[in-house]
């Protein structure tokens, strides 16, 4: 958001789930490469009207959707995209920040499907087999 703004700074703090590398686009250099290329405008308003679309589905989901099934569902989103050999590496309370719920709420979930860590207790470490296994629920 901090490079359609002149006037504001970044908005969110941003971590890893897997080891990545960064880069810094200042607002003089972004406008410029706007300014010689606007079809990168193009594809920046379409990149935020997603966010939006993203960003009020989740809305939804914190005001009408049971901790239990937005636990189930944030947790089969990460298992398409973070997965390694079925393990999601993040704790349950990474799991609960995300899903806006309590780390008891993810273990509960958790215990119920049978889930389990590195450690063999579902402590620490959550993992999901397949998506379709957590999409069942």
């Amino acid at each position: 958001m901090a490079l359609t703004d002149a006037a504001h700074h970044r908005s969110a703090t941003v971590v890893a789930l897997e080891s990545a590398e960064t880069m810094a686009v200042y607002y003089g250099e972004f406008e410029r490469l706007r300014r010689a290329h606007p079809q990168v405008g193009e594809m920046l308003v379409a990149f935020l009207a997603g966010e939006v679309r993203r960003q009020n589905q989740l809305l939804l989901d914190a005001l009408y959707v049971p901790a239990e099934q937005r636990v189930l569902r944030r947790l089969a989103e990460l298992a398409d995209t973070y997965a390694h050999d079925g393990v999601v590496g993040l704790t349950q309370e990474q799991l609960a920040q995300i899903a806006g719920t309590s780390r008891a709420t993810v273990n509960r979930v958790l215990r119920a499907g049978g889930a389990r860590s590195r450690s063999g207790a579902v402590r620490s470490w959550c993992s999901a087999v397949t998506r379709s296994a957590v999409s069942r629920r």
